[in-house]
């Protein structure tokens, strides 16, 4: 069964099993979109945990590659009042022009994406010169007693539930793409929030 399968199926119980991460996470993703300027292109939107953090003067564009979660979105953003366009659309295959984003934002996707480095590539591609790409990620810890202890076993549970990797190390990607402006590490490097800017 295929990760867009996985979390079809979960829709809008997505929200319950993630509800006990939400007071360490919801405050990072909301200093994430902060980030946020002009017209902007989130990445894996799931059910829009993030959309309730935009300002009204961006112009927001959303994908994710599960039908069943851009629905909740459209949803969620209705309730919110929120002016934004939702996609169904996979992450290493943006349909939009070269250079049309100011900004790109990604909340806890590329643990799940299949080929992270062309997504990576994309995400670059659609990016306007000078503009800012936003990573909020799991990521492989700084410490190794974590990692075996806890993402080791976490990453089995996942991998079989979401097909999620828990132990990629997307920092190192995004420092290959973009210039690194902002960089936190929490929870020892198990969530990296990164702002990169692409030259020009």
């Amino acid at each position: 069964m295929s990760f867009r399968e996985k979390y079809a199926r979960l829709g809008e119980r997505y929200n319950v099993l993630e509800k006990p991460l939400d007071g360490a996470l919801c405050p990072l993703r909301r200093k994430a979109v902060s980030f946020a300027r002009g017209k902007t292109l989130e990445i894996g939107v799931g059910v829009g945990k993030t959309l309730r953090y935009y300002p009204k003067d961006v112009e927001l564009h959303a994908i994710d590659a599960v039908p069943e979660m851009v629905r909740i979105a459209e949803n969620r953003a209705r309730e919110l009042g929120l002016n934004a366009r939702f996609y169904v659309m996979d992450a290493e295959r943006l349909e939009f022009p070269s250079e049309s984003f100011d900004t790109v934002i990604s909340s806890f996707v590329f643990c799940t994406v299949p080929n992270p480095e062309v997504a990576m590539r994309e995400i670059h591609r659609v990016l306007k010169p000078g503009g800012r790409a936003i990573f909020l990620e799991h990521t492989k810890s700084d410490s190794r007693l974590l990692n075996w202890l806890f993402l080791k076993p976490l990453d089995l549970l996942l991998g079989a539930l979401l097909d999620d990797n828990t132990l990629r190390e997307t920092q190192r990607l995004v420092g290959e793409y973009f210039e690194v402006e902002h960089e936190e590490s929490h929870y020892h490097g198990i969530v990296r929030l990164m702002v990169g800017r692409k030259e020009g």
